[in-house]
């Protein structure tokens, strides 16, 4: 029986799966600590995707970011191709003004919390950047106020700054960060005489203004002229603003002229409607009193808003 039980034990031994022992990874230094913080700050990756970046690039912090935006950028092109059926109702307008110029663009999301996140919201700012900078570079000044709009396929293929990355590539990197579709709606820009423009520029929403692009759910632009005398700043700002406003909240789609009648709450032309703030004064009636701007042209996005197949 003794025979018997000693067998049982040492079948129960060879049995046993073998006990392995783990290398515990190396302390964190301080010195690795901050470098690990820096990198997740400035790419929002998360901690273990950054310590294996630093592990990779023996520390170097400028290595270690480029090895990982290289990595992300990769994922979001395979993110993109896995996602790009998905609808992207929600989103974002930014507006960026820059002297006699003016930009808006849209960009969509899928859902109203990826919106809100600042990865997303630098991808506005890049988009805005990007417009601006093919603006400047496809237009001299205009004699009167011009406009031309940019579809998505014509918004993918700019760049932020002159040798620098496409607004593709950086849409690739913010679908692999943020897991959800993205897509550039549209682009426009305005642009007005350097002697007598000026654009009024608002963003309505639940975003705090932020420099140097305003950001919302609705946004506008209105193309002046500046009139004699010429008021201060603060005048131009105020009635611009006021303006802007107006065209956000009552949608105009012409701009019409001074002297057309009004026909009541069907009007759609900008100068014959009723004034949002002071409903007793048509726009055109607010301006001639005010005296300080006179409306060329305007644009007005809304976030998500069905468009035509080929704008303008």
């Amino acid at each position: 029986m003794q025979r018997a039980a000693l067998s049982a034990v040492c079948g129960a031994a060879r049995q046993a799966p073998p006990v392995r022992f783990f290398r515990a990874p190396p302390p964190v230094l301080a010195a690795d600590k901050e470098a690990l913080l820096q990198l997740r700050r400035r790419t929002g990756l998360p901690f273990l995707q950054c310590r294996e970046a630093l592990r990779r690039c023996g520390g170097d912090l400028g290595q270690a970011e480029a090895w990982l935006e290289e990595q992300a950028q990769r994922q979001g092109w395979s993110k993109a191709t896995e996602v790009g059926g998905r609808r992207t109702p929600e989103g974002l307008v930014g507006l960026l003004r820059e002297g006699t110029a003016a930009v808006m663009v849209e960009v969509n999301c899928e859902t109203d919390f990826v919106a809100r996140n600042a990865e997303f919201q630098r991808l506005v700012e890049q988009v805005a950047l990007g417009t601006m900078a093919h603006c400047r570079a496809a237009a001299t000044p205009p004699a009167s106020c011009s406009k031309h709009l940019l579809q998505p396929d014509e918004l993918a293929q700019l760049r932020t700054e002159p040798g620098g990355a496409l607004l593709s590539d950086h849409l690739a990197l913010a679908i692999g960060k943020l897991g959800e579709n993205l897509t550039l709606r549209r682009a426009a820009w305005l642009r007005v005489p350097e002697e007598d423009g000026y654009i009024a520029a608002y963003a309505h929403g639940w975003l705090p203004a932020r420099a140097p692009v305003a950001m919302g759910t609705y946004g506008a632009l209105v193309a002046c002229r500046v009139t004699e005398p010429r008021p201060s700043v603060t005048v131009l700002e105020e009635v611009g603003r006021k303006v802007a406003q107006h065209v956000v909240g009552m949608a105009p789609t012409a701009v019409g002229t001074p002297q057309d009648q009004p026909q009541g709450e069907a009007e759609t032309r900008l100068l014959a409607q009723s004034f949002l703030l002071e409903p007793a004064l048509t726009v055109g009636q607010f301006l001639g009193a005010r005296g300080a701007l006179a409306v060329r042209d305007f644009l007005r996005f809304r976030c998500g808003e069905e468009t035509p197949a080929r704008e303008g």
